[in-house]
């Protein structure tokens, strides 16, 4: 793996593990309770992230159909959302991603890591290796609004074990 890029991986990792974590003894039906009208629920949050990590895989030149489009492809926001995946599937979905990120991370040459990606953000740098250093952050900002979201539904903190 390219030096530059393993502390980012080592990061995914552990966004991984937390994610799970984030899960343990939530039900469906505190994932889709809503804090205020202007907040997201841990089920639309932990669908959003894991379809963020299929983009990521994507535009890292191995895609990989999402099982999750079924639900959410096209949405923009939780009040488009009709029929929600169950946190089971949105577990499923994230393995399946995390492992296919894996190992496609490890695959890639300096060259592959100093192309442009060729979107939108990170509203600076534009080569793979500055997208990647984006999603992880945002990967690891979503984690968080898991770890509240558990706690506001009664449930003990997220461990990092």
């Amino acid at each position: 793996m390219d030096p530059r890029v393993q502390p980012l991986a080592d990061t995914l990792r552990l966004n991984t593990r937390l994610f799970r974590n984030c899960l343990v003894d939530l039900t469906d039906e505190q994932a889709r309770v809503q804090p205020s009208p202007a907040t997201n629920s841990a089920a639309y949050v932990a669908a959003h992230v894991t379809e963020s990590r299929y983009l990521l895989l994507k535009l890292m030149g191995a895609e990989q159909p999402s099982p999750l489009d079924r639900y959410l492809g096209g949405w923009k926001s939780i009040d488009q959302i009709t029929e929600w995946p169950t946190l089971d599937q949105i577990r499923e979905a994230w393995s399946e991603v995390a492992h296919a990120l894996r190992d496609r991370l490890a695959g890639m040459t300096a060259a592959d890591w100093d192309a442009p990606h060729g979107t939108r953000f990170p509203p600076e740098g534009g080569s793979r290796l500055d997208l990647l250093g984006f999603l992880v952050q945002h990967d690891s900002y979503h984690i968080g609004q898991l770890s509240w979201l558990r706690k506001y539904a009664g449930l003990p903190a997220m461990k990092y074990s």
